[in-house]
């Protein structure tokens, strides 16, 4: 398609809004958040990142915007809701991260991956810019979805409200390091019931330094993928979020005894 004078027309970008939340597919509430932002923008691109967190579990919902998000451009737009205190005197917010990826949901630790140096915080308190919520209880279709339709076409963070100097954070786990030894916890299973750990691929060395790997007292091989490991196997690898894995080829690591959140894992390097 050409403009006149023969110049390439500009190609208009499509806003994209992601969505992340704990409420289930098949539970109607996702429907009414795309009904929302889809009246508001009719050719926005909606992408899914998970319904399916478990419910209320706010570590595992930053768990996986750590591992999406960072893949979409920065212009896009998300929207996260594992909200168990939807409705009380938790704030509503916008994070923009550093990169200049914006995030809309609850002030609750969920964007803990993304309140790094040079994330900025604005609450949404701008009844100029947003109406107040029609619900108590429903603030992803009431609040969240709205504003982030509202920055999908260009607006500003800043005048959605306040600056916050202070966003709840996580106690975002770390490993320790002892001397040859790192010592992580599981934090949550997949839905393959693979085992993301507190380790990251930065803490193993570059290519990985790796002589053992114990977790919950048993010994796990360090592998490069799943499939080199025999079937049953218990495994250790560094997944495609960059974390450290526990993981059982074709079968599951959280279905083991002890394999649970909060197990200790312990890598020896060398």
């Amino acid at each position: 398609m050409r403009a006149r004078g023969g110049r390439p027309a500009a190609r208009r970008r499509v806003p994209i809004i992601t969505l992340l939340t704990d409420f289930g597919a098949g539970s109607g509430y996702p429907a009414q958040m795309k009904g929302v932002l889809l009246g508001a923008l009719p050719d926005a691109r909606l992408v899914d990142l998970s319904h399916e967190v478990p419910r209320f579990d706010v570590l595992a919902g930053a768990l996986l915007l750590e591992a999406c998000v960072p893949h979409f451009p920065t212009r896009a737009v998300h929207c996260a809701v594992v909200d168990p205190g939807v409705g009380t005197a938790r704030r509503p917010i916008c994070a923009v991260d550093a990169e200049g990826r914006r995030l809309v949901g609850p002030d609750n630790g969920l964007f803990t991956p993304f309140l790094g140096p040079g994330a900025r915080v604005f609450e949404l308190a701008n009844r100029r810019v947003l109406a107040a919520p029609a619900s108590a209880t429903f603030h992803g279709r009431d609040l969240f979805a709205p504003a982030a339709a509202w920055l999908a076409t260009g607006g500003d963070p800043a005048r959605l409200g306040p600056r916050l100097s202070a966003p709840v954070r996580l106690d975002w786990p770390e490993p320790e390091r002892h001397g040859d030894a790192i010592v992580g916890r599981c934090l949550v299973a997949d839905g393959f019931g693979n085992l993301l750990t507190s380790i990251a691929a930065r803490h193993l060395g570059r290519p990985p330094r790796v002589s053992e790997v114990r977790v919950a007292g048993r010994r796990a091989r360090f592998v490069r993928t799943y499939g080199d490991g025999a079937a049953g196997e218990l495994l250790a690898l560094v997944g495609s979020g960059g974390r450290l894995e526990i993981a059982v080829r074709e079968g599951s690591a959280a279905a083991l005894p002890g394999l649970e959140r909060g197990a200790k894992v312990s890598v020896r390097l060398g």
